[in-house]
């Protein structure tokens, strides 16, 4: 082969080098989407007495800080993930140092860059992908997690010989060889939370105590039912399927992801008040509804004021008014239920709700702690 074929070769070789630390430079550039995250990674290092592989010319992997050591094990936290998009990827706040006879070089900033399939890091103070990961990576979107299963580490060309360099070794090092590796990141259920600009929460308390208030069972007995602060009544109070609409206040909606559950507080205004003065109820009113979803611990907080004389006989005998402010009214279970997106709007439907024992006082002896109450809607917009 002649010296021009050569220098032809050399430099083919050099731009096909210079193209892939290209490719890897722009894959390890830094993720988007991190979260916070729990997890390990693990690194067994081989051991070799000769050759010239890293442990084979006397190169230890040591725990530098943040890092572990287990027997012959190297574990390295992961404190962040980005299981999603075209760069999923693991970072480790850990340290580890390649040490030789009389000199060391610190490995930090680490990142499993799992499409590229490498682990990237600050090694002696120049960022570069340092090991090929040598097998498959594992990658939910939806779970939030990621992983690496036995892999067999390589030195990358870059990595090599900036350890040749660094270390003072006398052998260009084999990039095979290094060790084993494993990894296992979980994103921590985290929130996306946003403001509620708009909404209502629509319940018809109970269809049998509206249809009860109006029930005609003697003369001056029919009651009724009013609204006030900007609540209102949909459909025909006294009928099944009617329901009040309390307008929105203000809240926040906190998105769950990874597993995290999606939860709302959703402050509404206006009130809604029961009167049957022939039966001895002169007035029950809720205001100010609030309400809490967070799965099977949902609610529907409030201010809760009721005067209920007591009935002797045919007539009524005055008993003090009440006021409850801060009343759990009623328990919502909103564990089988998944919001509806619509654009900017989350919804609700049908969500089962029950009386409390604090707000089952003014209904008794009719109604009863554990009662079953009308399902309650929710629809809001957000920020």
């Amino acid at each position: 082969m002649s010296s021009n074929q050569l220098r032809r070769g050399r430099l083919a070789t050099g731009l096909l080098a210079l193209a892939a630390v290209a490719a890897l430079t722009a894959a390890f550039a830094a993720p988007a989407g991190a979260v916070p995250a729990s997890g390990e990674a693990t690194i067994i290092a081989a051991d070799h007495s000769k050759g010239r592989t890293l442990s084979g010319q006397g190169v230890k992997l040591l725990a530098g800080a943040g890092a572990s050591t287990q027997g012959n094990k190297l574990n390295l936290p992961v404190n962040e993930v980005s299981p999603a998009g075209a760069q999923p990827a693991a970072r480790s706040g850990a340290a580890v140092t390649f040490k030789s006879a009389n000199k060391s070089v610190a490995l930090t900033g680490l990142r499993f860059e799992l499409a590229a399939g490498t682990l990237v890091g600050n090694l002696g103070g120049s960022e570069i992908p340092v090991f090929w990961l040598g097998a498959p990576s594992q990658v939910n979107s939806t779970s939030g997690s990621v992983g690496v299963s036995a892999g067999k580490l390589r030195l990358t060309a870059q990595a090599a010989e900036l350890l040749e360099g660094k270390l003072g070794l006398e052998r260009a090092l084999v990039r095979t060889g290094v060790g084993m590796v494993w990894l296992a990141g979980q994103a921590n259920p985290v929130h996306v939370t946003k403001p509620v600009a708009s909404g209502a929460l629509d319940w018809g308390f109970l269809t049998s105590w509206r249809e009860y208030i109006y029930k005609e069972l003697g003369p001056g007995s029919v009651g009724s039912i009013t609204v006030e602060g900007g609540a209102a009544i949909s459909g025909e109070v006294a009928k099944p399927g009617a329901f009040f609409s309390f307008p929105s206040s203000g809240g926040s909606f906190h998105e769950g992801l990874y597993g995290a559950t999606t939860s709302l507080s959703l402050n509404t205004q206006g009130s809604v008040k029961f009167a049957k003065p022939g039966h001895c109820i002169v007035e029950i009113r809720f205001t100010n509804l609030q309400v809490s979803i967070s799965g099977a611990n949902s609610s529907i907080v409030g201010d809760l004021t009721y005067d209920v004389d007591k009935a002797v006989g045919k007539s009524c005998e005055n008993q003090p008014p009440v006021s409850a402010p801060g009343t759990t009214i009623a328990t919502l279970d909103a564990s089988g239920a998944a919001p509806v997106h619509t654009g900017n709007t989350v919804s609700w439907t049908n969500l089962p709700a029950t009386l409390t024992a604090a707000a089952a006082t003014p209904f008794a002896p009719g109604y009863k702690a554990g009662q079953a109450l009308d399902p309650v809607t929710l629809s809001v917009g957000i920020g």
